[in-house]
């Protein structure tokens, strides 16, 4: 029972690993996975590494085609544009409340952690990232101090995600997603409700 439970802890790790990299741009839509170099890099067994990329097919992640293997899936772009269009206005309706109740912990607590995703930028793949940025943003949107805002917030960024348009393929993009964390804290320091709008909603564009 225990060898199981941690095979099934251990797969389900796997496909969180494999996800984020595919949402996050290690992977462009249409790249084929090959089963050997993905065995290689994620340090697993062919059996656990087709069980996470069948899960990430019922996630419409990746396709998979017969006698041809698995590649990542194609964007769906109405799919995009709508659920872009949902997160900017939630998103810019959350600017103004957390304009107004920020206080010096906050904005301490945000540089920290736009410091930690600035960090992680070189770092390989896309895990330290995805976790640095989640962090910033999940922080963020808390400081609106409305739990179901903030709660929906986070569950269509985490939606959106297999819909990025591909700026966390290069250090330079990552670098540009860094700049405007730092954008957002330097205009919620400043007070400035509409110009934190416009910073949250540049950077939604730019995904």
């Amino acid at each position: 029972m225990a060898k199981s439970r941690e095979a099934a802890e251990q797969l389900a790790q796997l496909t969180i690993t494999i996800r984020r990299d595919i949402i996050f741009g290690a992977y462009a839509p249409g790249t084929w996975l090959k089963l050997s170099d993905l065995q290689q890099r994620y340090d697993a067994s062919a059996f656990h590494i087709r069980r996470a990329l069948d899960q990430l097919k019922n996630d419409k992640l990746v396709d998979h085609v017969a006698n041809a293997g698995f590649r990542v899936a194609t964007l769906d772009v109405t799919a995009r544009a709508e659920t872009l269009f949902v997160r900017t206005v939630l998103e810019r309706s959350a600017a103004h409340l957390i304009t107004a109740r920020a206080n010096t912990d906050d904005i301490v607590e945000l540089r920290r952690l736009a410091q930690l995703f600035d960090a992680s930028i070189t770092e390989e793949g896309r895990q330290a990232q995805a976790s640095a940025n989640h962090n910033f943003h999940a922080y963020l949107y808390s400081i609106a101090r409305n739990v179901v805002l903030s709660e929906t917030i986070n569950e269509m960024r985490n939606r959106s995600g297999q819909f990025t348009a591909g700026r966390w393929r290069s250090v330079e993009g990552l670098q540009a997603s860094s700049r405007d964390h730092f954008a957002i804290i330097t205009a919620i320091e400043e007070r400035d409700p509409y110009e934190v709008e416009q910073a949250i909603v540049n950077h939604i564009k730019a995904f």
